[in-house]
């Protein structure tokens, strides 16, 4: 039979983990209502781009809409990871991603090894 003292552990340990993801879970729930918010605020002449032109750069404010848009949808993706279990995985290595890592951008999707590679 297993030591009390091993049960008594990973108990507590869960019960961290599981404050953990209900920490981080709130986090991305206020950073969707912040990405909507912003979206939402884009006039709909923002969120479409103009013919494009050889003369000009895409409007700022149609790139503020995109970067909102792509942000929602990046927040929505990893809460659906966290409602599937497969949250704080790095989805190239399967590596977990560090816990500082979340808090700073919580829809992280790449450890930071994967995620510097990336951006090469």
């Amino acid at each position: 039979m297993g030591d009390i003292r091993s049960a008594s552990r990973l108990l507590e340990e869960y019960r961290r983990h599981t404050a953990q993801l209900e920490e981080l879970r709130a986090l991305l729930h206020e950073r969707l209502a912040a990405a909507r918010a912003e979206r939402d605020s884009l006039t709909e002449c923002d969120q479409v781009p103009g013919p494009a032109t050889a003369d000009g750069p895409v409007p700022l404010a149609w790139r503020r809409a995109e970067r909102a848009r792509k942000a929602v949808a990046e927040i929505e993706a990893a809460i659906e990871r966290l409602d599937f279990g497969l949250y704080g995985t790095c989805l190239r290595c399967g590596a977990f991603i560090a816990l500082e890592r979340l808090r700073r951008a919580p829809h992280a999707r790449h450890c930071a090894v994967c995620g510097h590679t990336a951006r090469r």
